[in-house]
């Protein structure tokens, strides 16, 4: 995830604000409005939250169906290798951010040049993980949101 943090912050410094590109999508599923973004989190959160708890209820029931460690380990090598390939998309597609922090006009579309390398390091924390922009090719809750449900609906088929 560090890892993940510098690259998004490094595209950053590189994103250059535009007008927002249209797409079939917002025509059939409008946005929600930068004063509802609280759901989108919300259901991020809770799925979230549901998974960690599922994957550790047979310590709580002391059942034996599924084996914690190893569906940890592989969800984990699986959201390694997403956020690897998100890494190269977004460095390879240098777009608009469709949020509303990313369009024209808003102070934290771009970065000013870093003072210092530690500037970089630190990740500006947590603002620099809320509000940054030029890495959203893939959405990085979508990706957590569809391995957790996928690997719970594995889980469950016995596979």
């Amino acid at each position: 995830m560090y890892i993940h943090g510098l690259g998004a912050r490094g595209v950053h410094y590189l994103h250059r604000p535009g007008p927002t590109i249209q797409d079939v999508g917002f025509f059939l599923l409008p946005e929600l409005g930068a004063d509802k973004a609280y759901i989108s989190e919300t259901v991020f959160t809770t799925i979230f939250l549901s998974f960690v708890l599922w994957s550790f209820h047979p310590f709580i029931f002391k059942s034996k169906k599924i084996y914690t460690v190893l569906i940890w380990c592989r969800v984990l090598a699986f959201l390694v290798a997403c956020q690897f390939l998100r890494l190269i998309t977004f460095y390879s597609t240098q777009l608009p951010g469709p949020n509303y922090h990313c369009r024209e006009g808003s102070k934290l579309a771009t970065l000013p040049r870093p003072n210092s390398v530690l500037e970089v390091l630190l990740l500006n924390f947590p603002r620099g993980m809320l509000y940054g922009c030029g890495d959203l090719i893939f959405s990085l809750h979508m990706i957590f949101s569809l391995v957790f449900v996928r690997t719970y609906h594995m889980a469950h088929k016995g596979l």
